[in-house]
C-alpha cells in the first residue's frame, strides 16, 4: 500500500463577503478528515459566520449539514479551525469544533452569513489519510 500524503487547499480566496458563500464541491475518495480554517481579516461585529462541512445523497444529490459550524457564530477577526476527525478529542486553542466524523466522498463547505453586513474572509483547508 502506498503512502498517503496530506493535502492543503484554498477553498475560497480571501474577499470581503456580505452573503453566504459555499466552495466548490471537494471529491476524496480515500482520505477520512479534513481541518477547515477560516481566516477572518475584518468583521462588522454583527450577524456572525457559521462554518459548516456538508455531505451530499448520492441519489437526490441534496447537501447535508455534518457539523454545526461551533457554537456561536464568529463576529470578530481572527483564526478559526473547524474538523471533521474520527477522534475523541476536544476543540483546543483555535480549534472552535470537533465533530468525530469521517469525510464523505463529494463534500463542501459553506461559510453562513447571519445578516448582510462586511465581512472579508478567506477559506482552506487540510485533508487528511485515515
Amino acid at each position: 500500500m502506498g503512502m498517503q500524503l496530506k493535502t492543503r487547499r484554498t477553498l475560497l480566496a480571501g474577499a470581503i463577503r456580505t452573503a453566504t458563500a459555499t466552495c466548490p464541491l471537494q471529491q476524496d475518495a480515500v482520505e477520512q478528515h479534513v481541518r477547515v480554517y477560516l481566516n477572518v481579516t475584518a468583521a462588522s461585529g454583527t450577524g456572525g459566520l457559521k462554518v459548516v462541512v456538508r455531505g451530499y445523497d448520492i441519489v437526490s444529490g441534496l447537501p447535508a449539514a455534518l457539523n454545526a459550524g461551533g457554537a456561536a457564530a464568529k463576529i470578530a477577526p481572527g483564526l478559526f479551525v473547524y474538523e471533521l476527525m474520527r477522534s475523541d478529542a476536544l476543540p483546543v486553542g483555535n480549534v472552535v469544533e470537533t465533530v468525530g466524523r469521517g469525510l464523505p466522498c463529494v463534500w463542501d463547505v459553506q461559510v453562513t452569513h447571519g445578516d448582510a453586513s462586511n465581512y472579508a474572509y478567506s477559506l482552506s483547508c487540510e485533508v487528511l489519510p485515515g
